[in-house]
Parts: structure tokens; sequence; C-alpha cells
């Protein structure tokens, strides 16, 4: 079913016309719950309203489908203006802030609508002291990690405040990873200040701030690379990265992003991932940046299929009844242990990177005292 599966996608996103095959009911049946699993049911139902009539599912799980999709459509409506809210919420208390993922990608798909939405990813534009202060004030039962703080504020969205975009267990792809967010963090933060406006003396951001597309074109691959090493990766992290290349580059831009990819150790992960953007999407050659690795690819593209969104189809990390916390973790451990052969240095650092970040959790809910109070938050969230 995969095959058709693919076809259905790449006729989403315009990449083909028609399927090759007329699914039977039962087929259509394992279609959507593909889809379910890799949470692209709405861009599914867009590939199909591109099909004839005689392509199509059948009615009652066409109607389920709509249903579906039309939720998430209404889902992405509410999430914009609370994205707005939320941004708008941090410039008053005087931070700048970029949305990272979710409705940062959405704006770059032809129909952000139905692609399905998670939660409130901002870079906040301050050291990790600052907002760890501003939570203690102003975000009750926040919990935070190495670069993010998170709450929920009553009867909203998860809200993650990144005081760093993301991280990489190796110490040293580590330090060049974060030196690669220092120096973007100019661009990114100053690209968006013209959306400023002034409203009864109180400043106001009149459309999202989004980080810029050099940006993404790093950060966005090493957001897939990170959770390939945690829970997952879906087919929906893929086609955001999809559409994030599909926006162009020149030769200058691509040698810039392949040169701090390299530096990252991922060149082998980006060769792979070009060759699942092909495979999946059938993506153009002009917009890889570099040409694809059929042997990692596979291994890459079988893992996706596997975990399914965000890991939570994966029965080698799921729970299973009766099972004892060390049984789930010996599991985990041994389906990390695959990647040793393909991605050597953050398999190896991720022991390290883990004890000392317990410690420096430790550490910090220690010492949080030492954290004074933010002063004069806006409001309560």
């Amino acid at each position: 079913m995969l095959p058709i599966f693919f076809e259905l996608l790449q006729i989403a996103i315009g990449n083909k016309d028609r399927l090759s095959v007329i699914p039977t009911e039962q087929e259509w049946r394992a279609l959507y719950a593909c889809a379910q699993r890799q949470a692209l049911e709405g861009i599914t139902f867009l590939g199909i309203e591109q099909l004839e009539a005689a392509q199509r599912p059948p009615r009652r799980l066409l109607l389920e489908w709509y249903a579906v999709t039309e939720s998430i459509k209404t889902r992405n409506a509410e999430l914009h203006k609370e994205n707005l809210r939320v941004v708008n919420h941090f410039l008053k208390d005087g931070f700048q802030v970029a949305v990272l993922k979710g409705q940062n990608m959405a704006r770059l798909y032809p129909k952000g609508e139905y692609r399905t939405s998670g939660d409130i990813d901002l870079w906040v534009n301050c050291g990790r002291d600052r907002i760890l202060a501003y939570a203690k004030a102003a975000m009750p039962g926040f919990k935070f990690l190495y670069h993010h703080v998170d709450f929920i504020p009553d009867g909203g969205t998860e809200i993650e405040a990144h005081y760093t975009p993301s991280w990489m267990s190796s110490y040293f792809r580590n330090r060049s990873l974060q030196r690669f967010f220092r120096i973007s963090a100019g661009d990114v933060f100053s690209s968006h200040m013209q959306n400023i406006c002034v409203d009864n003396g109180t400043l106001l951001y009149k459309e999202l701030p989004v980080p810029t597309l050099s940006f993404n074109r790093v950060y966005i691959l090493v957001h897939i690379y990170r959770h390939l090493f945690g829970e997952g990766i879906g087919l929906r992290q893929v086609l955001d990265y999809y559409h994030v290349l599909h926006q162009g580059f020149t030769e200058e831009e691509k040698t810039d992003t392949l040169k701090v990819l390299k530096s990252l150790g991922m060149l082998r992960f980006a060769s792979a991932m070009m060759y699942v953007l092909q495979t999946v999407f059938c993506m153009d050659d002009k917009f890889l940046l570099l040409p694809p690795n059929e042997k990692e690819g596979r291994f890459l593209l079988g893992e996706i299929m596997i975990a399914g969104n965000f890991g939570h189809f994966d029965p080698r990390i799921i729970r299973k009844a009766n099972e004892s916390d060390m049984e789930l973790f010996l599991r985990r451990v041994g389906r990390n242990i695959r990647f040793i052969w393909h991605y050597p240095s953050e398999v190896l650092w991720t022991p390290f990177f883990k004890i000392w970040h317990y410690c420096w959790r430790k550490y910090v809910n220690i010492s949080m005292h030492r954290y004074s109070d933010f002063k004069n938050p806006d409001t309560a969230w």
C-alpha cells in the first residue's frame, strides 16, 4: 500500500495528477489508517480532492475523512490566533520572539490549513536565566529542559518557550550548533521587526514573526534528527522540510547550508533525507541539497514508517501490559543502538549528555531561588 499512499501525497502537493490504480474499499481503509499514523489526514484529503470521482474512496469513508479534515482546518484557524496572542504577550513583557515549527511551517504550504497542528513553539531572544526568572514569575507549573521551558495556560495550548532552538548530544557538535544559532539570531529577530505596529501606545505584531529560510534549512533538519533519536519521527515532519526546501535557494545559500550541516556531522543524515524526499514526495533534483544516499535513505524511511508521528505507533517504545520500567528502558535502548552504525557520534554521546542533563536540572531546581522574580510581567497567562 505504500506506493499508493506516496502517490496520494504527491497528488496533494501537486507532483502527480492521479493514482496509478483504483484502490478497493479495504485498501482505502488501509490508506486512511496510514494517514492517521503519520498525522497526514488533512494533507491526504487534499489529495483526494484533486482526484476524479471514480478514484475517490467510498462515501462513508470519504465523509469520515472530510470531518477530520474540517476539524484540522478549524484547529489551524484557532491556533493562528492563539499564536499571535502569545507572541504579543511576550512582546509586551519585553521579549523578541520567533515562531518555530508549527504555524511557521504551515505558512510555507500552499494550503497550510490542511496541515495537522501541534503546540506553540517560540524562540525567545534572551538568555536562559532571564526566561527562567520570567517563568518563575508568570508561568505557574512550568517545566524546564536544556533548551526550553514549557507550560499550559488554563484552558490553553501548551507553550514551549525556547532559549535555544535545539541541541545535540555530542559536546563538540552542540557547540557548533549553538554557534549557528547565535550567528543566525540577528537575522531571525530583525527580519520581522517591520511587522510591529503601535496600537494605543502598545507594540504589537501584525503578523506571526517567523525565522528566515536559511535558518529553517538547518533548524528543521536538526529538529527531525533530534526526534529520530528520541521518540521517532513521521512523514508530517518530513513534509515540513519538503516545503522548506521547495521555497528554493541559490548555489551560495546551498553551500552555506551544507557547510553548517558538515560542522554538525549531519551530511549522511541529510543525504538520507534527500532520498526520502524523492521517494515519498517526488522532489525535483533542483531542490535537493546534495545527492540522495539510497542505503541510508531506505533505513531512515523504514524508521519513519514504523514509528509514525513522533513515534506514537512504534511498538519498540510503547509500554506493553505488565512491563516494568527496566524492561521498557532496555527495549528503547535496543532501538537506539541500531543507530550506532549510521550516526555513531550522536549515539555514543547520548548517555553522557543524559547524565549531565539530569545533574544540571537537579542543580537548577536546588538553586531556583537565585532566579529573582521577573519585574512587571504583563498579565497572568
